[in-house]
């Protein structure tokens, strides 16, 4: 009985010394998973000048290696004849300021069967990449806020209207209503035979079966989202136009990962390019485009 009576609190100190290394584990674990680094990290290479005037859109023009920006130049839903496209060079230069002119408001633009196709108010343009002149222009009946462009390996042509909740597509030169009944359609991406697309009513990132037309939504609770850009392998960046950029993961979670809405910076319609790992970010009233170096 004595020889236990010794070993009682040598056992105690014991317990308790393992039940302490126990929890300085688990707090170390809990400590490792809270600073998990981003999936991506932003560095900025380059601003632009602010020669740009409400810039809304960037388009890459792969052939040409040239981006183009979309400058509402005004009012985003008034017709006054002030909108045009810049071109600015892959180091951040504005070569011309107004290389195409005679718009309203331009906003999304996409590059499809030789042409540049811009959204603008309630019309489509079609404009010669070699000249910088509209050639053609579509009428979209009953649009009240043309937004975003994306176009599909086919050639076809999709335009989504904000304040219409519709989206329209132009298929072999001819203008359709696609899908109605949207809250609040802005940015679109058609990749390999899908649709995504945010909506902003809903604040929400939506995929589309292009073929039963059937919605799903993908991720929520995206703030004032704009613009949808692949990444590679599964991922995407989602503008908010307030100010941010979300990485979504494969599995559909976001992640922030650019905030600029202290300095009221705002993050429109955006562009990435893969192959330089590049994102550049129109920011609309502050006149200029951003690029930003991704590191995944």
């Amino acid at each position: 009985m004595k020889k236990l009576n010794v070993l009682m609190p040598a056992l105690a100190v014991i317990a308790l010394a393992c039940q302490s290394q126990k929890e300085t584990s688990s707090a170390t674990t809990a400590d490792t998973t809270a600073v998990a680094p981003p999936p991506v990290t932003l560095k900025l290479k380059w601003e632009t000048d602010t020669v740009l005037t409400t810039c809304e859109s960037v388009l890459y023009d792969k052939e040409r290696d040239v981006l183009y920006v979309a400058n509402i130049n005004g009012v985003p839903d008034k017709k006054d004849g002030n909108g045009f496209i810049s071109k600015v060079s892959l180091d951040g230069k504005v070569t011309e300021a107004q290389w195409a002119k005679g718009m309203d408001a331009p906003k999304g633009m996409g590059l499809a069967n030789g042409k540049l196709y811009v959204a603008d108010i309630d019309r489509v343009h079609e404009i010669d990449p070699a000249t910088g002149k509209i050639t053609k222009t579509h009428s979209v009946a009953g649009a009240k806020f043309l937004n975003d462009i994306t176009t599909d390996a086919t050639g076809k042509v999709y335009i989504s209207d904000t304040g219409g909740g519709t989206i329209s597509v132009i298929e072999n030169g001819k203008l359709s209503k696609w899908l109605e009944g949207l809250a609040g359609p802005n940015g679109l991406l058609a990749e390999n035979g899908t649709m995504l697309m945010v909506l902003w009513d809903s604040t929400n990132l939506n995929t589309i079966d292009v073929t039963g037309k059937q919605v799903t939504v993908r991720t929520d609770s995206i703030e004032n989202p704009d613009g949808i850009e692949a990444i590679g392998n599964g991922a995407y960046f989602v503008s908010s136009w307030n100010g941010m950029v979300h990485y979504i993961s494969p599995e559909w979670k976001k992640t922030l990962v650019l905030d600029t809405r202290a300095d009221s910076v705002s993050a429109a319609d955006i562009e990435y390019i893969q192959e330089k790992n590049l994102l550049l970010v129109p920011g609309f009233f502050k006149n200029k485009v951003m690029a930003y170096e991704v590191t995944k």
